[in-house]
């Protein structure tokens, strides 16, 4: 019994309502819900394990027959899942993915051979799907990371040697790189000669995946770095060899056939080293042909990013001029708070009108006169300040006094 079986598969008494015939639902709801969950899952389950998404009635009949009884409900079961989009016919995959040719092929055997039955080929689509998403994460494990930078393109060959423990069939596995195409995961191109050439998606790009010339060169560098590779390893063997041989005539004496092999050995160690130059040669064309694509994806980067810084300013009114403008106006502001301030900070005139260059003036001239009316010989100082013993000073006269005395102290 095949792994893919539920455990109810054992017990005859469940099994036995499952494997008879399944009534309308409104007959009975529960019975036709339970009897169609089951098969359902038992088809979903047995294109997983048996790893092949095309079947058809007469394959699972055999599959799920037990104790010499065949499910009884299958034709329902498959009717329904058509309705719902989970099944449909290997012919109208087909006419999705071919040209006119083989659309008007297919119709032609539809019309000659008559619609479904028994035999008619089915494709199980969530099976397509999750066979899909398998192949993705084998791709992205096994091959995504090359050495030589170049693992989005892949031989259809080795990708069906990779995958063949989860698909077993070169249609089914067709049939899921077709999917995979259409939700643009990755497209199918041709060397040359001929080779089918598989390229998956490089999601750090934006751009569709396309295969171009480029491609095509990489398997060919590839394939002639594989078969230096191989012709390395050879002659490694018998550089290997021919040194064994060599010491081994030396230790028997034959130094004539000992010169011959250590020739040989020379000989097979100059092209070990011939061959690994150019296979270094083939890993650096690799790298730039690596390169190359990733300084056009850097430059469309720098585009982008111009573009969006351009258009921001944009959005946001800046421009060189406008910004020069701005800080004209800065600085006509800041001389323009100068003089304001300076205006404030100038002194108020005097109330009665006069400033201090007049009132100066006038008490130079007062001191003059007062000079020219003392006598040469000056008497001594009087003890009041306007050399007056007996008269008393005169309020104007204390003011210009003192007023006096501070012009003194400043000069």
């Amino acid at each position: 019994m095949a792994s893919y079986f539920p455990e109810e598969w054992d017990d005859d008494i469940k099994m036995n309502g499952l494997m008879s015939v399944i009534k309308e639902r409104m007959v009975n709801k529960v019975d036709y819900d339970r009897k169609m969950k089951f098969w359902t899952n038992m088809i979903n389950a047995s294109c997983i394990g048996e790893k092949n998404a095309v079947f058809d009635l007469l394959t699972l009949k055999r599959r799920f027959k037990r104790k010499d009884r065949i499910p009884a409900s299958l034709a329902v079961v498959l009717e329904k899942m058509k309705r719902e989009g989970d099944v449909i016919t290997v012919g109208e995959w087909r006419d999705r993915h071919s040209g006119w040719m083989g659309w008007g092929i297919s119709k032609t055997k539809s019309w000659m051979f008559g619609g479904s039955s028994d035999s008619e080929e089915l494709l199980h689509l969530p099976t397509v799907k999750e066979l899909g998403k398998n192949l993705l994460e084998i791709y992205n494990e096994e091959l995504r990371s090359e050495v030589d930078c170049t693992g989005e393109v892949v031989t259809y060959k080795e990708m069906f040697e990779r995958a063949k423990h989860i698909i077993s069939t070169v249609e089914t596995f067709d049939i899921v790189l077709e999917h995979l195409t259409d939700v643009g995961e990755l497209t199918v191109g041709n060397t040359k000669n001929g080779e089918k050439i598989l390229k998956f998606k490089d999601h750090g790009s934006e751009d569709p995946v396309k295969f171009t010339e480029a491609d095509a060169s990489v398997v060919d560098i590839r394939k002639a770095m594989t078969k230096l590779d191989r012709e390395i390893q050879q002659l490694e063997l018998k550089v290997k060899k021919y040194d064994e041989q060599c010491r081994a005539c030396l230790r028997s004496g034959d130094k004539g056939r000992a010169q011959n092999f250590l020739r040989q050995r020379k000989r097979a160690e100059k092209d070990v080293a011939d061959k690994d130059m150019q296979y270094q040669k083939l890993l650096t064309m690799l790298h730039q042909i690596s390169a190359a694509k990733n300084n056009k994806d850097v430059l469309k980067a720098y585009q982008s990013g111009t573009a969006a810084f351009k258009a921001t300013l944009a959005r946001q009114g800046l421009s060189p001029d406008k910004i020069h403008e701005t800080m004209d106006d800065v600085v006509n502001s800041m001389d323009e708070y100068r003089e304001i301030e300076e205006a404030i900070s100038s002194p108020f005139a005097g109330a009665s009108g006069l400033n201090d260059t007049e009132l100066e003036q006038e008490l130079e001239d007062l001191l003059t006169d007062s000079k020219k009316n003392d006598s040469i010989h000056l008497p001594e100082a009087p003890t009041n300040r306007f050399g007056l013993f007996d008269r008393e000073i005169t309020p104007e006269e204390d003011q210009l006094e003192q007023r006096l005395a501070r012009l003194r102290q400043a000069v």
